[in-house]
């Protein structure tokens, strides 16, 4: 490829793949390659030695989340069966030693990932051991049902009349 024919973001590109102890945040469009770039940078990192516990790749809906990982779990199987560029045995075992963990892996949403981060650690953030989030219909609910009250309190107070 010359010049010409590279992609606008091609530094950008290479950042992602060539600076592993770099975080990044990032943002294009639809097709662009984003998850490719992510893919192969997770891959990149658990093969020179990162444990995969100590990644954490997040996305913005549960969609993008279970595609990134149906991705990485695709790549790194094709990295321990030698299907893709012929990775050096140490390489290939920590594939598969990811490979094995995948499951658990900090690759999800934003609020997925804020609530695991709870979860393990509610003592510190001052809640109860057993948080839960509410979907989006019970947050709704219980949105407008506290809604409701304060703007009783309000005009029971004679804040909201003229």
């Amino acid at each position: 490829m010359n010049e010409l024919t590279l992609p606008l973001d091609q530094a950008a590109r290479d950042d992602i793949a060539s600076r592993a102890s770099a975080t990044f945040f990032v943002e294009a469009g639809a097709g662009t390659g984003k998850t490719r770039e992510l893919v192969q940078r997770i891959v990149g990192l658990v093969a020179s030695g990162v444990p995969l516990p100590q990644i954490a790749a997040i996305t913005f809906t549960n969609a993008a989340a279970a595609e990134l990982r149906d991705r990485v779990r695709l790549e790194l199987q094709r990295a321990t069966n030698g299907e893709s560029p012929k990775l050096p045995e140490a390489e290939r075992i920590r594939c598969s030693e990811a490979l094995a963990a995948i499951d658990a892996a900090s690759i999800q949403t934003l609020h997925s990932f804020a609530q695991r981060i709870l979860a393990f650690y509610p003592i510190e953030a001052g809640l109860p051991p057993r948080l839960e989030l509410r979907d989006d219909v019970s947050a709704s609910i219980a949105f407008e049902e506290r809604w409701q009250l304060f703007v009783e309190d309000l005009l029971k107070d004679g804040l909201g009349s003229p």
